[in-house]
């Protein structure tokens, strides 16, 4: 009966040692596998700036030797439209965007009266502004031969920024 009473004891030891250590597996896997998600989500930010690169450039060669009159077609009226030296064109097209947001808490002053009417204390509260604004320009610049061939393609995005950020 003894010799019964303390197997049990050990096979109940040994089931809950192996429980706590399979739970601090699971733990570890755990750990290992939200480690294994953020690298992959910094991979893949990274590859798909990279393909973003890759494909602009497609893109772009994939309008030379087209015909101007393709490109008015597909992207309409351009910004701007001016002759070069060689008796071509060269043609901008400009897309432009704004962002904001943010907000404005004016300052105020905070004063205790005591029961005579007296101002007692005063404490003054900052101003608070976390307004900010942000502009992006977009242009694509299309260069064109004296026949009405595009030779080129430029795409250049220039941004800037105001406010309080951070």
């Amino acid at each position: 009966m003894r010799l019964l009473k303390n197997t049990s004891i050990i096979i109940v030891l040994t089931l809950i040692f192996s429980a706590a250590g399979s739970y601090a597996q699971s733990k570890l896997d755990k750990r290992t596998k939200e480690a294994l998600e953020q690298r992959y989500q910094d991979d893949k930010y990274y590859a798909d700036f990279q393909r973003g690169i890759y494909n602009r450039e497609n893109w772009k060669n994939s309008w030379v030797g087209a015909r101007l009159s393709d490109i008015y077609k597909k992207w309409g009226a351009p910004a701007k439209a001016f002759p070069d030296a060689d008796g071509g064109q060269v043609v901008v097209y400009e897309k432009m965007s704004n962002y904001g947001g943010g907000s404005y808490t004016p300052g105020y002053t905070i004063t205790g009266y005591n029961v005579f009417g007296q101002a007692v204390n005063s404490e003054t509260v900052q101003s608070k502004d976390t307004r900010w604004a942000s502009q992006y320009v977009e242009t694509t610049t299309v260069f064109v031969d004296k026949n009405g061939v595009v030779t080129k393609v430029d795409y250049k995005i220039n941004s800037s920024r105001s406010g309080n950020y951070f």
